[in-house]
């Protein structure tokens, strides 16, 4: 009787751990999930930098893996983007759960299929410029671009804006997304959030199986 409550406690307890990991690989499927802490790192419930080296080491190291399901609210965008490209490289299966938004929603478009899971929603809008790092990277960067003030910043970040609208909106047309949908998303202000419902998003191809 002491051997089953000692299993059943040890159970129980590497469920709880299980089910508290970010980056969790169960048969072929690895599952991401953003809102979860990653020990060694500074939390934000986001996407952040390290997350793509990570998740492209363990579709590295587990060539088995076909299918990420990832759930969050978006967060660092060139990290959602560089996730997405390797999906697509490798031919990856994506899923969606939960609250999938913004970067998320990128990442989960880099699926070779695509399905949302019951009750999960998908979130747009338009990219959005961080000030605070904006600042940051004129001051680190003023000197060897001759910029005197904040405004002679501006004719490059707005560049830097447009590349960034092309290669989105060329990004979801290469994904099968219809353009309308497309307007939708970038019609939506950076502070808000579009959230589609299943048969919008199925009959814009976002969603594909």
């Amino acid at each position: 009787m002491r051997f089953l409550w000692v299993l059943i406690i040890l159970v129980a307890s590497a469920t709880g751990l299980f089910a508290e990991s970010r980056y969790t690989v169960v048969d072929n499927t690895l599952t991401f999930d953003m809102t979860i802490e990653e020990p060694g790192y500074e939390f934000t419930g986001e996407v952040e930098a390290y997350d793509a080296t990570k998740i492209k080491n363990y579709l590295f190291d587990n060539p088995n893996i076909d299918t990420l399901r990832v759930s969050g609210p978006g967060g660092y965008g060139p990290a959602g983007r560089d996730i997405s490209a390797y999906l697509v490289q490798h031919h990856i299966k994506t899923e969606a759960f939960g609250e999938c938004s913004s970067a998320c929603a990128r990442i989960f478009l880099g699926g070779k299929t695509r399905i949302l899971a019951q009750g999960a929603t998908l979130g747009f809008h338009r990219p959005w410029i961080n000030k605070e790092t904006e600042k940051r990277f004129f001051d680190a960067n003023r000197a060897e671009n001759n910029w005197n003030e904040e405004f002679d910043y501006v004719p490059w970040i707005y560049d830097v804006a447009i590349e960034d609208v092309v290669e989105g909106i060329t990004f979801l047309r290469s994904r099968g997304v219809d353009m309308d949908f497309i307007l939708k998303i970038y019609s939506t202000s950076s502070y808000d959030m579009w959230e589609p419902a299943r048969d919008e998003l199925i009959a814009a191809g976002v969603v594909n199986k």
